[in-house]
């Protein structure tokens, strides 16, 4: 028996084997369980993700003699010959190449005649785009008014070449390119059942090279098991596909980064004599700088670029992307491709820009050191006088509970609170009033997923909101429809403007916990005095620095 390409024998037949496409086979399975069937269809996406597989599967559950829950049966003869193609109430057209008058007014004389077996014929028309207006004018009126046993679905990859006129009268489903992860799931079921010897991250770099369509991915699976003379490694794929290893990414990116130019124009020399082809190598350039970036600024994790993200800056990051995607835009009109790939990255290694970046980031490393410095110097602890004794003041406000909030920031409940803030002056409780209104003179900077951090221009208002009593009062107002905070800080304008600074460098520089160095904040518990008794201060007026008081 001849060898089955394995997107065909893996094509999926029935609703449940369709990957990637949960809105519109709910919304095809509803409209069957109800029998709310339309006369006309429309599918639309990108190529590979399932357009006329799903016309199919729907073709069988309209005819299907034993339709479970929307789906078809497969096992009755009806689902058995639609399967096999022998049942003639399934039509399909290519309208790449029946695009004519001719051919639509034939379908048009043929639609009137009675379904041979099932309770319905199903046309399919794919790549109906392709169609001729001529052939779009003839199709219209059939289109719009059709016999009662005939379904039209019409499948295309570029919705925006087809008539209103034909729009307006089919109802539309737009295909989506597959996640990876779904790719890669419908990958593992044939790799189990074929059992084919594969590395987990060969898998993945299929799938990523299939760019959301699951039946690119199935072939290049196809092509890298008869390329493979053993187990599948990530290099087979990469050859197979034409695309560039991570590990080879990570390497000309560090070399770039280094400024490396010799390194860096060896290693794309080799790239292009193992037939890479230098748009294919700009693209994955600027898809392994976007990994790199969401490793820097969220909590994606890519191990294989673990090391390029604390040794690259988002700066440069940023100035690369711009390099690489205008080099995209002057490839597409030379002939001279390697030249001009071998020029950018010289760009991304001597420009003056470059220079730019690397002095800004240099004077924010020196002011972060200074600072640090200064305050590892004048941040030794508060020594506050009393009448009677010196004693260390406890503060209101360190800067590690300043930092811990920075880290566990939650946007989505400041923007909650915010919300609430300009009804602050206005309080309706008068006992909370005076709390409202001090609270509505703060910036609001930061809230974490328990306490917040308010800004002040003036000290004496910090001390006011950071008093024990005040305090019960701000967070009555604020918790008295649901429990948003427990505590909360309160430090200068001044003060925050530097924290600010220091944090944003470091975590610009790729840190995602930035650490702020020690700083005093001014802010401290007040001492209460001890009051003399009565007598002892009589005695120490009367006989003066001689008397001795013995407890």
């Amino acid at each position: 028996m001849a060898y089955v390409a394995l997107y065909r024998t893996y094509r999926p037949k029935s609703f449940e084997e369709v990957a990637g496409q949960k809105v519109v086979i709910r919304t095809l399975k509803n409209a069957l369980i109800h029998d709310k069937i339309q006369h006309a269809y429309l599918f639309s996406g990108p190529r590979g993700t399932g357009k006329t597989s799903v016309a199919k599967i729907f073709a069988k559950a309209v005819n299907c003699l034993h339709p479970e829950n929307g789906s078809p049966c497969n096992k009755c003869d009806v689902c058995k010959g639609i399967d096999r193609g022998d049942i003639a109430d399934v039509i399909e057209i290519d309208a790449a190449s029946n695009n004519g008058v001719d051919e639509i007014r034939d379908l048009r004389d043929k639609v009137k005649y009675m379904p041979s077996v099932g309770k319905y014929k199903v046309y399919i028309i794919d790549e109906v785009h392709m169609l001729t207006q001529g052939a779009f004018n003839a199709l219209l009126k059939t289109l719009e008014e059709p016999p009662k046993h005939v379904i039209f679905i019409l499948a295309t990859t570029e919705v925006y070449k087809i008539p209103s006129t034909i729009l307006s009268r089919c109802q539309r489903y737009d295909f989506k390119n597959i996640e990876i992860d779904d790719i890669v799931t419908k990958l593992q079921e044939i790799i189990d059942h074929e059992q084919i010897d594969i590395e987990p991250s060969a898998i993945r770099a299929i799938a990523e090279n299939a760019e959301g369509g699951l039946r690119d991915a199935i072939s290049l699976l196809d092509q890298a098991i008869s390329f493979s003379e053993q187990k599948i490694s990530e290099e087979d794929v990469h050859e197979v596909a034409g695309s560039v290893s991570k590990k080879a990414l990570s390497n000309i990116l560090l070399a770039i980064s280094k400024k490396e130019i010799t390194n860096t124009l060896v290693l794309l020399k080799t790239l292009l004599s193992e037939g890479k082809e230098a748009s294919r190598i700009v693209n994955d350039l600027i898809i392994a700088l976007r990994d790199i970036l969401l490793e820097k600024t969220t909590a994606v994790k890519n191990p294989q670029y673990e090391a390029l993200s604390s040794a690259i800056p988002s700066q440069k990051i940023y100035y690369y992307l711009e390099v690489l995607n205008q080099l995209q835009q002057d490839m597409k009109w030379t002939h001279q491709k390697r030249a001009y790939i071998e020029l950018a990255m010289i760009k991304m290694m001597e420009h003056e820009t470059l220079k730019q970046i690397d002095y800004d980031i240099a004077i924010a490393d020196i002011k972060a050191e200074l600072y640090q410095f200064k305050n590892q110097i004048e941040n030794q602890p508060v020594i506050v006088e009393t009448k009677t004794k010196k004693v260390k003041a406890e503060p209101l406000v360190t800067i590690k509970q300043v930092e811990k909030i920075l880290h566990d920031s939650d946007k989505d409940k400041k923007e909650l609170m915010l919300k609430g803030w300009p009804h602050l002056k206005n309080y309706p409780k008068p006992h909370l009033k005076m709390a409202a209104y001090l609270l509505s003179q703060a910036e609001l900077e930061a809230v974490s997923s328990n306490a917040m951090l308010l800004v002040y221009d003036d000290l004496h208002s910090c001390e006011q909101i950071m008093d024990d009593e005040m305090k019960k009062q701000v967070l009555e107002i604020l918790n008295h429809k649901q429990t948003l905070i427990n505590n909360y800080y309160a430090i200068l304008r001044s003060d925050w403007l530097v924290i600010l600074q220091v944090f944003k460098s470091q975590w610009q520089q790729g840190i995602k916990k930035p650490k702020l160095p020690p700083q005093d904040l001014k802010l401290y518990k007040k001492q209460k005095e001890q009051k003399e008794p009565e007598i002892i201060k009589m005695a120490k007026e009367y006989f003066g620095d001689k008397a001795m008081i013995k407890e």
